[in-house]
Order: structure tokens, then sequence, then C-alpha cells
């Protein structure tokens, strides 16, 4: 009897440290989604700070910002614009307040990777990793707010991860950035990143179609319903020395992008070499991912050239995910190639890239705005390519702008951005549709 008595007991006792423990780790994974506190609503009025006004980022100085329930009613002088007396008042004066940032190449996933080297891997990595993923990596939405990113595009994920992430971010359920997204990444079987970063062929991330029948039919598939990809990406990838790659067959291309016209779906292409380049634009893709030491590192064919200046083709040149593995002399020269693009009447515009080569999410916008301020775009111009000519490409007239009529996802910043644009890292208060997601204003709090 005393035995089986302290055996109940033991039992008991095991019994309720797992539900404590379970119901904790419950505790904890609701508590730490990052979740939205409440919407704004009502009138809210930002004053006294200089902003970088419409399309164009042109500065106003003591400049008031009228919202309400998350849009933007008025912006006009301090003093012209009539404040309703119930509306709640933040002065501003000193600051540099600007549209927020926009990242128009990410693929979301985990802010924090855990390596072996630094202790801690196995289980403790792996069990990490699958409840972050379950929770859609709080520390990356915030990672991407916390550094004035605003808007993101995920350009290769899980089809159906990704497609529930978004509705998450859209009905308010999560507090992150904006989120447009491609879905699975249309390639070959020996194409990246399958045969490049070991994707599973069968992985609901990528789409590997065989024939034209094959293309329109996968493409089909991700174009309609309630989880409608906002674009398609294709992956036209030749390799280099030492790896070669397959790239997709010109008929199955073509197929590609024409069925994504049907549906009304721009495609924007990675392209490593030049033959690379020649075919996407044969295919009369919308849009181009990077600029490669493999592709034009000795100059753009002037007939190339021409020909995307004409068609207005926007070109990402994500810089900062090739400057942080190349030499020196190398990721010179493609800074160099993104400002002959540029000064040639090219569209520019602002992706990362995130996480590929270590970048950080969010951080890695304003290296960047450093390095295509160093390619030979104005502050203002690399402002405007993350800002107002990203939600071009976005099709959108929601977002990238500070005027009436636009979501009040704004930066607020100490410095002048369109001086130095290092000063577009200073970001003290961030709001996403009217609320506030981030604010450092205490002393101390501000790089």
């Amino acid at each position: 009897m005393i035995r089986f008595s302290r055996l109940r007991q033991i039992l008991l006792c095991s019994l309720a440290i797992v539900t404590i423990l379970t119901a904790g780790g419950i505790a904890y994974y609701y508590a730490t989604l990052y979740t939205v506190d409440e919407a704004q609503e009502g009138y809210l009025a930002l004053t006294g700070a200089t902003v970088l006004a419409g399309e164009g980022l042109e500065p106003r100085h003591s400049t008031t910002i009228l919202i309400r329930d998350g849009r933007i009613v008025e912006v006009g002088d301090d003093g012209d614009v009539e404040v309703p007396s119930r509306a709640k008042v933040l002065d501003l004066s000193g600051y540099t307040l600007m549209p927020g940032l926009i990242d128009l190449h990410v693929h979301m996933g985990p802010s924090d990777p855990v390596f072996e080297e630094e202790g801690v891997g196995g289980i403790l990595a792996t069990s990490k990793l699958v409840i972050d993923w379950a929770r859609f990596y709080p520390g990356t939405r915030r990672a991407f707010l916390e550094n004035g990113v605003t808007t993101v595009r995920d350009l290769g994920n899980e089809y159906v991860w990704i497609m529930e992430l978004r509705r998450q971010l859209q009905d308010g359920s999560l507090e992150g950035p904006r989120l447009f997204a491609a879905g699975p990444i249309f390639t070959t079987q020996g194409g990246h990143p399958v045969a490049t970063f070991g994707v599973d062929p069968a992985s609901d991330s990528v789409r590997l179609p065989s024939t034209p029948e094959d293309a329109r039919r996968a493409v089909r598939e991700v174009a309609s319903g309630e989880n409608r990809v906002d674009l398609i990406k294709v992956v036209q990838e030749r390799g280099g020395p030492g790896r070669s790659l397959e790239p997709i067959a010109p008929a199955v291309l073509d197929a590609i992008v024409a069925e994504a016209h049907e549906h009304d779906l721009p495609v924007t292409a990675h392209w490593g070499t030049l033959d690379d380049l020649k075919d996407v634009l044969a295919a009369e893709v919308d849009g181009l991912e990077h600029i490669e030491s493999r592709g034009v590192l000795d100059g753009w064919p002037e007939d190339i050239l021409d020909l995307l200046v004409e068609e207005e083709v926007p070109l990402s040149p994500t810089l900062a995910v090739t400057d942080a593995v190349l030499p020196p002399q190398v990721a010179s020269k493609l800074r160099q190639r993104a400002g002959e693009f540029h000064s040639a009447g090219g569209r520019i515009v602002l992706g990362t890239d995130a996480p590929i080569n270590g970048l950080p999410f969010g951080a890695s916008v304003h290296r960047e705005l450093e390095l295509l301020v160093n390619g030979a775009l104005t502050p203002q111009e690399a402002l405007r390519a993350a800002t107002s000519d990203a939600a071009g490409v976005l099709r959108t007239d929601r977002i990238g702008a500070v005027e009436a009529g636009r979501a009040a996802d704004l930066v607020v910043v100490v410095g002048d951005p369109l001086r130095d644009i290092r000063d577009a890292k200073n970001v003290v208060m961030v709001f996403r549709d009217g609320r506030t997601v981030v604010d450092r204003r205490s002393v101390g709090q501000i790089s």
C-alpha cells in the first residue's frame, strides 16, 4: 500500500509538471506570436516634421500629416491643416518623416538562424525552427518593421505556407509588413534552387513544368482562388564555370509568361548569364532580379540596354547579396553596371534577397540603399527605388508615398536621408496603417 501510494504521488507530480510545462509552452507560443495590438482609429495628427512628400519625396518643412483610421487624409503646412479637437497629436519637430520602405526581394524565414558552431544545434535548433515556422517567424516580421520596412515581396517560398502568412497579415491576425508573394519558384529539375540549394523537387516551394501544357497548368493553379499569388517568379539560369545548370526550355518559358499575363499577373525573372537575360526578355517578362558577375560584368550590350530602357523593365540589382561574398573589385564593377543602367534611363528598384548569404532582414535594406548611392544614384533616387518606384512595380497606389489617400505606412528618422542616405537607418518611429509599431523617442534608443 505504501509503495502504491508513493507511485501514485510520483505519477501525479509528473503529470502536474507536464501540465505546467505544456501550459507554459502554450502561453509562450501565443504571447510571442507578435500580433497586432489594436488598429488606429479616429484622427491622428503628426506635426512639425520635415516630410518627404509625394512620389518624388520632395522635402516639406514644418508639415502636418492628418491620418484617419489608418489612412492619410491630408498633408499640409503646420497651421494650414485643420486638426480635429479630438485628434491625437504627436509633435515630431526636428525629425524627418518618409514613406515606409519596401523590399522587393526577400524569402521569408528565420531572422536568427541557429548554427552548430555557436553551440546550439541538433534537436534544439531544429525544434526552434519548427516552432518559429508554425508561428510565421515573429522575429523576422519584427526585424522588418524595426528597420522601417513596412512592405516586402517574397520571391519564392512554400505556396500554402506563404499564402497563409499573407492572409494573417492582411486580416490583422499578425503584426508585420505588408506581404506580396510569388509562392513557388518556376524552375527546372537541374536548375536553381533545386540543384544549388538542394530544394526537394517535390517541395511546395518549386514548380518544374517540362512542357508548355504543364507550364500553363501550373500557373493556373496558383493564379486563381483565395490563394492567388501576386506575381510569378521564373529562374532562367545556366550556371557558370564549374557548375552548369539547366535553364527552362524557351517554349516552356514562353508558356509560363503568356499564361501569367492572361491572368493579369506580372512575371519577374532571376537570370545569371547574358544568354539567360536574352531568353527572359524574348519571353517578355515584366521585371529582372540581380546583376551577377556572369552576366554583364564587362558592360551592358547596347541593344539590350536600349531595349530595357525602352520597355521600362524594372531591375532589382540586389547588390547587397553579391557584395557580401564577391571580391571588392568585382562588387565594385556590379555597382557600376547598376549605375550605368540608371544613367541610361533604366528603372532601378530595391530588393535585397535576404536572408541569402547571411543578409539580415530589414537592416540589409539600408545596406542596399548605401550601395545604390555608391553606384551613382542620388539619395533621393535610392529612396524612391525603395518607396514610390517599388510601389509602382507592385502595381499599387496604396503605399509608397506620403500623400492623401495612401495608407499611413510611415517612418520617422533622425537626420536628413536626402543629404546622407545612412540617416535612413536612424529609425525613431514606424507606423503601419497608422498604428505605432516602433517608438524609440526616449533618450538612448536611437543609434
